[in-house]
């Protein structure tokens, strides 16, 4: 069977797909062109997308969605109204105000803040089952899926590989990973992802693990920030002051069946300490997680143990 791979930028990042299949190249051109459907009709950044079309609605009226969009806000909604962590779908005026990660990064001041925080509140996102209609029932309100759409992406591409006979093979959407299956090129049968040290700007690996069939999506204070004056400012931004969350937690990587999951949980693993975090992220089913404190020590949920070097499912 022959082996194919591709990189290409899409979604402001690398995306890089390996497959098995003999039919590999049709199949990978397949890929590509449902990862540009997704992102024209997932983003913030272009203002015809659908989901776009949701946001210019905010406080004016339902809109129809599409059944994969209505799914997803779903399941981003579900997560949001849970207070105990910071995972927020309607965070979207608060990304716009800071634009951590673009080239017009800037530091918002206190009374734009408080005044984004009064839309920000996933509670008043109104979804009917049965028209299948999205509603942001307050002015300005703007949903983003920054910290979700790339895993859904990521679990309808391996569906699709799938059901076209693919039994190995990875897709990697910016280091959210999906592997399919095992590695047949490896003689430990698995896939071995690195967890970049969030310490470092050289792209040290901090630990190996070994995935067989599963996803691994981390999220840092290390992806996107910018600096103002000597203070360094970090993209994970907290729906409650409108800053960007204080804690001693580094990055949160999560090992999951679905990578859907292993984003919602990244973000939402990101509490105020180790220790919360652990506590909170242990009491979630089917996941499995490692936390990387500002100190650059490991910790690891229940169901893991670290050798120093890699991270084993116990």
């Amino acid at each position: 069977m022959q082996s194919y791979k591709t990189r290409f930028q899409m979604m402001g990042t690398f995306i890089d797909l390996a497959i098995h299949h003999d039919n590999g190249e049709q199949l990978i051109r397949d890929s590509y062109l449902q990862l540009q459907q997704f992102a024209q009709r997932f983003t913030v950044n272009q203002p015809q997308s659908e989901l776009m079309h949701v946001n210019n609605n905010a406080g004016v009226r339902p809109v129809r969605v599409r059944a994969d969009l209505y799914e997803l806000l779903k399941k981003a909604k579900e997560i949001s109204v849970d207070t105990a962590n910071p995972f927020n779908v309607a965070i979207g005026p608060l990304v716009k105000a800071w634009r951590i990660g673009f080239q017009d990064a800037r530091l918002p001041t206190s009374a734009e803040l408080t005044d984004k925080l009064t839309i920000v509140d996933p509670t008043k996102i109104v979804l009917d089952e049965l028209y299948q209609t999205v509603y942001l029932t307050k002015h300005d309100m703007q949903i983003d899926l920054g910290a979700i759409a790339k895993g859904y992406f990521a679990d309808r591409i391996k569906e699709y590989l799938v059901s076209e006979g693919v039994e190995y093979g990875y897709i990697n959407l910016g280091g959210n990973v999906l592997t399919i299956g095992y590695s047949p090129d490896n003689a430990s049968k698995a896939w071995n992802v690195g967890i970049q040290d969030p310490l470092s700007s050289r792209g040290e690996i901090s630990r190996v693990v070994p995935l067989r069939d599963h996803s691994m999506v981390t999220s840092g204070i290390n992806e996107r920030y910018f600096g103002v004056n000597g203070q360094r400012y970090h993209h994970l931004l907290d729906a409650k002051t409108g800053r960007p969350i204080t804690t001693n937690i580094a990055s949160v990587t999560i090992i999951s069946k679905q990578s859907v999951d292993g984003e919602i949980w990244s973000t939402a693993g990101f509490l105020a300490s180790i220790e919360e975090a652990l506590s909170y992220l242990n009491k979630q089913v089917g996941i499995e997680a490692v936390l990387i404190s500002d100190q650059g020590k490991v910790y690891v949920t229940n169901g893991l143990k670290d050798d120093g070097r890699c991270i084993l499912q116990k």
